[in-house]
């Protein structure tokens, strides 16, 4: 006749519950290990896509600036504030910086 102690069992099973808790611990910091890798590079392409838009942002604030103040010459000069020559020369100037900040993001959506 086979007799089974309850204290030995338990204890067994308590030890059986432990490992089982190790393995799925190692394999859950194992995943995360993965995915803080992956989120380090998101971060990092968002850092990356920040920067860019921060740069265009910038460059387009100053063409901004200049187109107004090259229309607000204009306007002076069809007023008769100011001579219409230096608000047209004003206006060419805003259109080239238009003209190259257009050609700067062409070039640099090619690379």
């Amino acid at each position: 006749m086979v007799t089974i102690n309850v204290k030995y069992t338990l204890i067994c099973l308590v030890l059986i519950a432990l490992f089982v808790l190790l393995v799925i611990l190692c394999i859950l910091a194992k995943n995360l290990i993965t995915t803080v890798k992956n989120l380090n590079k998101v971060v990092d392409d968002a850092s990356v896509v920040s920067s860019v838009a921060s740069d265009k942002a910038t460059q387009v604030d100053g063409i901004i600036g200049d187109m107004t103040g090259a229309f607000s010459d204009l306007s002076k000069a069809m007023k008769g504030n100011e001579s219409l020559v230096g608000a047209l020369t004003n206006v060419g100037k805003a259109v080239a910086s238009t003209v190259r900040y257009f050609k700067d993001s062409a070039s640099d959506d090619e690379e």
